[in-house]
């Protein structure tokens, strides 16, 4: 579908659901089983009602991350209209992969990930490792994702979405909770929590161990341990203090078969600690400053195959891993009478980097950064949103992005969003300090790749987007149109190229640009408290020479995803979910991938007993067996199971 079929689409949808709200709103006698929009942070740091933002923003809060049943975090985002989720399975063993409308690859990634608003993106590749949070999923009490470019909330790395995790208060879990799950696959999944507290300051500790034997026909098991500690202090009435503290250590197998070495494993560990102050003199007006440290480490000795160049001798290699990270951040919101508010701040952050295989000497990258955001309501029905970021780094120099957004009020919870924004992403630590090739034997120096000063790759986002509620069909409808350019998207050429005597040694670029236009949407359905049916698809086409990539492959065209809750009677209660998507081929090195489905139930059981609580759930992902593949095409997915038992006294 060309861009000029796609926009008179989707100005004749948005036209009429408009008009259909319009009418229906006047005549609204009753609000039955009304939940309101809900207030989120992430868009533009303000507090807003999503009918505010100047971006769609996608809620998952805890029932939905329980009726889903997963327990892989990067499962949640499924459940995110644009999103996909896919595994790859070598160089560091199996490690999910979360793109939004593609364009991601490997371990790179366009995507902020924040957890209460500490960056996860690595320093060395920028993207994430998703098996490595350290976090169990029932401390989460919410995630927001922005589906859109959010540079100036959060700077270079919110290049195509945010994502931040927003965990419990730690008052909100008293007691001592416990949970195990065991099924096929080697799953053995543990985790106990306490939390007490008195006289304003409360206290979480969490701490569980996550395993697993990955894909059937590979080397790829994963074991996890990991421990978070949260405190929440209030000091008085307007400041408080928020301290988290935790990190993991586990082991990734990492083989292409079971007829590999089953001796190669990847030992990865993180560390993490974190304060912010608050003081809030109401809901409009306050300060904040925040302080993180963060670290990774990552070691992998093996031995390499044979070498033809070498008369297939093997070498020894290290192809581990540190970095180390600090953040600092200041930031005041304001309102100046009862049309405008304001957000604006500061931070600094250094990252430090060293990969003996993957940079020629120690990376560093300094950020100072200015940011800003205002909230104007123009009249009662028209709000303007309107932000800025100034980025200075040592890689790229000095980078500005913009952001406008209005939103038209056409009835009371009816908002149609007219957004456009800039945003840029600077070079990684990597792609700056690439290695032209892997030498072996590792005795000889290492070489520097030669390219020419790498420009930060830039997208323009515009979208038209809707969000309405219908109150006594108890249904809210989320849609957004648009069209984005990417330019000088940043590409790693030769990477199959690992040793000497190649004719194409590895190099990054500003390669590829390409433009990308569609429609994506949810609906929610509740039509009684029992009961649930979120339902949500996207149509993505992306338009690239593919010079260096396949980025006109990298999203699948068309993605489904349905979840459908109950809870019936005498604790019981069921849900089931259904994915479909579209045949692509991700970026980087992958394969193509056929369309495929799944559905996945869950079942569970509340279990009182003594004044205590507990819950047995069955699982069962993949229901039918469908054996499609994920990224590779030996990455065959599969039916797993597992039972998980908790309890909480």
């Amino acid at each position: 579908m060309k861009r000029a079929k796609l926009a008179p689409i989707a100005c004749v949808l948005f036209y009429a659901i408009a008009c259909c709200g319009l009418t229906f709103a006047q005549d609204l006698s009753e609000r039955e089983f009304l939940t309101e929009f809900p207030t989120v942070l992430s868009a533009s740091r303000l507090r807003q009602n999503l009918t505010e933002t100047p971006q769609p923003v996608t809620v998952i809060d805890q029932d939905m991350i329980r009726a889903s049943g997963v327990r892989e975090i990067a499962e949640i985002f499924r459940m995110v209209p644009g999103f996909t989720v896919s595994y790859v399975t070598y160089v560091k063993g199996l490690q999910p992969i979360v793109n939004y409308h593609g364009l991601g690859r490997e371990f790179f990634s366009r995507l902020q990930v924040l957890i209460d608003g500490r960056s996860l993106n690595t320093a060395t590749l920028g993207g994430i490792d998703w098996s490595d949070f350290p976090l169990a999923l029932d401390d989460i009490e919410r995630i927001e994702v922005v589906r859109g470019p959010s540079n100036s909330a959060y700077g270079i790395g919110a290049f195509l979405a945010t994502i931040n995790f927003i965990t419990k208060h730690a008052s909100q879990e008293r007691g001592t909770t416990l949970s195990t799950s065991i099924g096929n696959d080697g799953i053995r999944d543990t985790f106990a929590r306490f939390g007490s507290g008195d006289g304003g300051f409360d206290f979480r500790m969490t701490g569980g161990h996550r395993a697993d034997d990955g894909f059937a026909n590979l080397n790829d098991g994963r074991k996890r341990d990991f421990l978070s500690v949260r405190a929440d202090w209030q000091i008085d009435g307007t400041n408080s203090l928020m301290m988290q503290a935790g990190g993991t250590n586990g082991v990734n197998d990492v083989g292409v078969a079971r007829a590999d070495d089953p001796t190669r494993t990847a030992r990865i560990e993180t560390e993490y600690a974190q304060l912010r102050w608050e003081r809030n003199l109401d809901a409009d007006n306050g300060l904040a400053a925040q302080y993180y440290f963060y670290r990774f480490s990552l070691k992998d000795r093996f031995v390499t195959d044979p070498i033809p160049a070498f008369n297939n001798e093997r070498f020894p290699l290290d192809d581990g891993s540190a970095i180390r990270r600090s953040d600092l951040e200041l930031q005041q919101t304001f309102s100046v009478g009862s049309s405008w508010r304001w957000v604006w701040g500061a931070s600094v952050r250094e990252d430090v980097a060293e990969a003996p295989q993957l940079l020629h000497d120690t990376g560093r990258l300094r950020i100072e950064r200015l940011f800003a955001h205002t909230e104007w309501r123009a009249t009662e029905n028209i709000l303007v949103n309107a932000g800025a970021m100034v980025e200075h780094n040592n890689i790229s120099g000095t980078d500005t992005a913009p952001q406008l957004a209005i939103n038209f009020r056409l009835a009371r919870d009816h908002v149609v969003r007219l957004g456009i924004s800039k945003a840029l992403r600077t070079p990684t630590i990597f792609e700056e300090n690439v290695q032209t090739i892997i030498v072996v034997p590792p005795a000889v120096p290492p070489r520097k790749s030669a390219t020419a000063r790498l420009q930060p790759e830039t997208i323009v986002s515009r979208e038209v987007s809707y969000l309405g509620e219908w109150p006594a069909w108890h249904v809210t409808l989320d849609l957004k149109a648009f069209y984005d350019t990417l330019h000088d998207l940043i590409d790693l050429i030769g990477q199959e190229n690992t040793f000497p005597n190649t004719a194409f040694p590895r190099t990054v670029i500003n390669g590829d640009d390409a433009r990308q236009q569609g429609i994506e949407g949810q609906l929610t359905w509740r039509p009684s408290p029992e009961t649930s049916l979120v339902a949500l698809a996207a149509h993505v086409e992306t338009r690239s020479p593919d010079r260096f990539n396949s980025y006109s492959t990298s999203a699948p065209l068309n993605t489904v995803h349905v979840l459908a809750s109950h809870q019936f009677g005498e604790g019981w209660n069921a849900s089931a979910a259904f994915h479909h998507q579209s045949a692509f081929r991700a970026s980087g090195l992958s394969d193509p991938q056929r369309a495929f489905s799944f559905v996945d139930l869950r079942v569970a059981k509340l279990l009182p007993f003594a004044g205590r609580r507990g819950e047995i759930a069955a699982v069962v992902e993949n229901l039918f067996n469908e054996h499609y593949t994920e990224f590779r095409q030996d990455n065959v997915a599969h039916r797993r199971a597992w039972v998980t038992l908790s309890l909480k006294f």
